[in-house]
C-alpha cells in the first residue's frame, strides 16, 4: 500500500492542455464521432433533483486514458477484466478503450438519455476494422441505483458525479468489487481520499491527478 499525502495539482500549463485537447479533437474527428465535448450540468436532460450532484460532462483527455492504462498494466492484464465506464457520456472514452486495450468487454453508463443516444450513434459510426463494437454496450443508468455485474471489473471514472453520489455508488457495489478483486482507474481524482477508505492506492500520477485503486 502506498502511503499517501495527496495533493491535487490544479495547474497544468497551456502548452500541455493544447496538446491533449488537439489529440482528442483529431481522434474524434478521424473516427467521425458525434456529440459535444462539453455540456454543463444544467444542459443535461435529467430531473433537476437528480442533477443536483452531477458534474458537467466533458470528454476526458484521451491521453490520460493512455497514462492510466500504462499504470494499470504494470500489475494487471486487460483481458481478465470487464471495463465499466461510469458516466460515459457520449461514449468517446469507452470507444477509445475498445480500440486500444483488450478488455473482455466494455459497458458504459450515464444517466443522460441524450448522451447515451450520442454514444449509440458513435458505435454505428465506428469503423469495424478499428473497433470490436460487438463487445460494447451503452445503457442509461443512475450511479446511485446501479448494481455492477458480479465479475472482475476495471471501473473508469472521470469524476462524473459529486461526493454524495460517489459514496452511494461505492456502498452499493463495494462488496462485489472486493470479492472480485476489481480495480478503479480514476482521472481527475478529486475524491481519492474517500475511495481510499475502501481500497488501496496502487499507483498515482501526481501531475495529471490519475490514480489506480485496487479493492
Amino acid at each position: 500500500m502506498l502511503k499517501t499525502n495527496i495533493k491535487h495539482n490544479n495547474y497544468i500549463d497551456k502548452e500541455i492542455r493544447i496538446k491533449n485537447e488537439a489529440f482528442n479533437k483529431n481522434w474524434i474527428a478521424t473516427n467521425g464521432f458525434v456529440g459535444k465535448s462539453f455540456l454543463s450540468s444544467d444542459e443535461l436532460d435529467v430531473n433537476p433533483n437528480i442533477r443536483m450532484d452531477a458534474h458537467s460532462f466533458q470528454v476526458v483527455w484521451l491521453q490520460n486514458i493512455q497514462r492510466l492504462c500504462k499504470m494499470f498494466e504494470k500489475n494487471y492484464k486487460f483481458n481478465t477484466f470487464k471495463l465499466i465506464d461510469a458516466g460515459c457520456g457520449s461514449g468517446i472514452s469507452t470507444l477509445f478503450f475498445n480500440q486500444n486495450y483488450n478488455f473482455k468487454s466494455f459497458v458504459g453508463f450515464d444517466f443522460s438519455l441524450k448522451l447515451i443516444s450520442f454514444a449509440k450513434q458513435n458505435i454505428k459510426n465506428a469503423i469495424c476494422d478499428n473497433f470490436n463494437t460487438s463487445t460494447i454496450k451503452f445503457e442509461v443508468s443512475d450511479a446511485k441505483k446501479i448494481h455492477l455485474p458480479n465479475e472482475r471489473l476495471a471501473v473508469f471514472l472521470f469524476n462524473p458525479f459529486g461526493l454524495d453520489t460517489m459514496r452511494i455508488f461505492l456502498s452499493n457495489n463495494i462488496k462485489l468489487m472486493r470479492q472480485n478483486k476489481s480495480v478503479m482507474m480514476y482521472a481527475n481524482d478529486q475524491f481519492l481520499d474517500e475511495l481510499l477508505k475502501f481500497g488501496t492506492l496502487d499507483m498515482r500520477d501526481d501531475f495529471f491527478n490519475l490514480s489506480v485503486i485496487s479493492f
